[in-house]
């Protein structure tokens, strides 16, 4: 069984950017939080937002809607993030809205569509429906590039 395969029979917390939901693997979440005084850091990549102190840890925070569509979508407020595990190293992820936990079963996942192409293709792992919404599932380790990782994880 591939990596691939071992995250189709997981649970997984959803989460809205924009109109889209989305889904990642619950073992790398840490925690759910609300965004409060986030520290800026000037010259920095557009999707890092700063640095915030989550008991005592401080932790840096992107906006995954700037990272994955490149762009902040509407004008939503920055109010929740999922912090999670990224090779040994915390991240908070700002998202418009936490849902809640979901358990996909094989045959509940699609493998991503032809149309999923360069970037997106190495964090999308396939795309399931839940109540008549589709849900896009990524894989949240492979959001940012290990280059990505490494220049957002030294910030401090």
């Amino acid at each position: 069984m591939t990596r691939e395969d071992n995250h189709l029979n997981e649970q997984y917390i959803t989460f809205t950017i924009g109109e889209e939901d989305y889904a990642i693997s619950i073992v790398n979440v840490e925690e759910i939080v609300k965004v409060t005084n986030l520290i800026k850091v000037p010259k920095s990549q557009d999707y890092f937002v700063g640095l915030m102190d989550i008991r005592g840890k401080v932790v840096n925070m992107i906006d995954l809607s700037k990272k994955i569509m490149n762009k902040k979508v509407g004008n939503s407020v920055m109010n929740r993030a999922i912090i999670v595990k990224i090779h040994g190293k915390s991240l908070g992820v700002i998202v418009d809205r936490v849902s809640h936990v979901v358990h996909f079963s094989n045959n509940q996942i699609d493998p991503p569509p032809p149309s999923v192409k360069g970037m997106s293709s190495r964090y999308i792992i396939g795309v399931a429906k839940k109540e008549n919404r589709f849900i896009i599932i990524m894989d949240i380790e492979k959001i940012l590039s290990t280059e990505e990782l490494s220049e957002v994880t030294s910030i401090r």
